[in-house]
């Protein structure tokens, strides 16, 4: 009887006890740029980055500026807006590394601008 008391005592100890887990992780505060222009960080317990929003969904109007459009003498005044993005030897501390125009021609004149996408750039983001 006594070693019957013993082994139920003892596999109630076995069966009662916990994994320990180990402290949860602490995740970099790094950023990825998504399509869209939104940030999304790292979380879970991998420190994986989040998903970004599904942009495939919005056709945005966009266009690359060719040496017939930066060679124009002037443009036409009208506004709709545009995001003119820089290129990539340009060095950028915000996000978008890009200026708004009031239109593709205009963006276009400028050197420093490699394309265009309708709609004025989204806010500025301190990149990471």
């Amino acid at each position: 009887m006594k070693y019957l008391i013993l082994l139920f005592t003892l596999a109630f100890i076995l069966t009662s006890c916990t994994t320990i887990q180990p402290s949860e992780q602490a995740c970099t505060s790094e950023g990825k740029i998504c399509s869209d222009g939104s940030v999304v960080g790292r979380t879970g317990p991998n420190c994986e980055f989040e998903q970004c929003p599904p942009f495939d969904e919005i056709i945005y109007e966009e266009g690359e500026c060719t040496n017939d459009q930066r060679n124009v003498d002037a443009c036409i005044e009208i506004y709709q807006p545009v995001c003119g993005w820089f290129k990539e030897t340009t060095n950028c501390l915000v996000y978008p590394c890009a200026n708004t125009y009031s239109n593709s021609c205009n963006a276009c004149k400028d050197e420093t601008v490699s394309h265009w996408t309708e709609g004025e750039c989204p806010e500025d983001k301190i990149i990471t």
